[in-house]
C-alpha cells in the first residue's frame, strides 16, 4: 500500500492488477471453511457441557435416592464419597496422562479417599480406568447396604442403572476428546486462511482509499480470530478463557452432597401433629354444618 500511494510500485505497468472481484471466489470458499469448522467445535463444545454437567447431577440424584431409601449412613456416605471422588479422579485423568502427586492430595485433603485407598488405586494406574474402578468400590458397598438384598432388587437396579450411566457419560466425553477434527482438514483451512489473506493485502494495497489498511486488518483479526476460538472450544479441559471452570463445578457437587449428608432435619417430626390438627379441624368443620342444619331446621318450624 505505501509503495503504490509513494509511485515507487504501480501494478498497472506490469499487467499485475488484483481486482477485488477475483478474490470473492476464494474468500467465499475460505469463509465457509472457517464458519464449517467454527460451528462443528461449538457443537462439540455444548455436547461436553452438556455431558459434565449431566454427570454431575446425576451423582446428587444417586445422594438424594440413597439417602431417603438406605437407613445406613455409613453406608451412604461411602458410596457417596466413592462417587464423587471418582468425577475426581475422571477429571483429573483428562488434563494428564498419569495423576500428580497434587491431585492425590487433593483427594486425601477432601477426605475422598483414604490412604489405603489412594495406594490401591496407584497399584491399578497402569492396568486400567481409574474412575471406573472407584465406581465399582461404591457398587460393590451398596451391595452391603441391605440386609436382604435378594429383595430389593428394584432399588440395586436402579442404583446401578445411574452408576453406569455416569461412566457412560465420562466414556463419551474420552471418545469426542479422542476423535478431534481432521488434522489435514485444519491444514487445508489455515492454508486457504493464508493464500486469501495474502491476495486481500494486495488487492487492498491498491485500492486509492486510505481506510483500506484499516479494512484489512478487520478482516484479518476477525477470520485468524475465529480460528483460534474454534481450536480453544474443541478440547474445553484446561486453562484457557473458555474452558469449563471443573474445579468450580467439582467444589459444588461436593458442597452441595454433603450437605445433603449432614442434614440431620426430620421434615416427618411434626406430621402426626399436622395430622392430629387436620382431625381436630375436620371435627369443627363437621359441627359447624351440623348446627347450621339444626339453626335452619328451627327457622322453618318458627314461620
Amino acid at each position: 500500500f505505501s509503495l503504490y500511494k509513494l509511485g515507487i510500485f504501480d501494478p498497472d505497468d506490469f499487467n499485475l492488477e488484483l481486482p477485488w472481484g477475483l478474490t470473492s471466489t476464494t474468500g467465499g470458499l475460505m469463509t465457509f471453511f472457517v464458519v464449517f469448522y467454527n460451528s462443528h467445535c461449538f457443537s462439540r463444545y455444548m455436547h461436553l457441557y452438556q455431558v459434565c454437567r449431566g454427570m454431575l447431577g446425576q451423582v446428587l440424584e444417586i445422594v438424594s435416592n440413597l439417602k431417603g431409601r438406605i437407613s445406613s449412613q455409613c453406608h451412604v456416605r461411602r458410596i457417596s464419597r466413592y462417587l464423587i471422588a471418582s468425577c475426581f479422579v475422571f477429571f483429573f485423568e483428562l488434563s494428564e496422562a498419569e495423576m500428580s502427586e497434587g491431585e492425590w492430595k487433593q483427594l486425601l485433603k477432601y477426605r475422598l479417599l483414604e490412604p489405603h485407598e489412594v495406594e490401591q488405586l496407584k497399584r491399578l494406574h497402569p492396568l486400567g480406568v481409574l474412575s471406573f474402578h472407584v465406581q465399582q468400590w461404591a457398587l460393590e458397598v451398596s451391595m452391603d447396604s441391605l440386609p436382604n438384598i435378594e429383595d430389593r432388587d428394584d432399588l440395586m437396579n436402579a442404583l446401578f442403572d445411574k452408576v453406569y450411566h455416569i461412566r457412560s457419560c465420562q466414556h463419551k466425553v474420552r471418545d469426542v476428546l479422542a476423535l478431534p477434527m481432521p488434522f489435514q482438514y485444519f491444514h487445508i483451512m489455515s492454508f486457504m486462511l493464508l493464500i486469501n489473506l495474502t491476495l486481500w493485502s494486495y488487492a487492498l494495497g491498491m485500492q486509492d482509499s486510505l481506510f483500506a489498511p484499516v479494512v484489512y486488518t478487520f478482516i484479518q483479526l476477525v477470520f485468524l480470530c475465529m480460528r483460534e476460538l474454534s481450536a480453544a472450544l474443541s478440547d474445553p479441559f484446561g486453562d484457557d478463557d473458555v474452558d469449563f471452570p471443573i474445579n468450580e463445578w467439582l467444589a459444588e457437587t461436593a458442597k452441595v452432597a454433603i450437605l445433603m449428608l449432614e442434614d440431620n432435619f426430620d421434615p416427618k417430626a411434626t406430621l402426626s401433629r399436622e395430622k392430629s390438627l387436620n382431625t381436630v379441624m375436620k371435627a369443627n368443620q363437621r359441627k359447624r354444618v351440623e348446627n347450621g342444619y339444626e339453626e335452619l331446621g328451627q327457622e322453618e318450624d318458627d314461620e
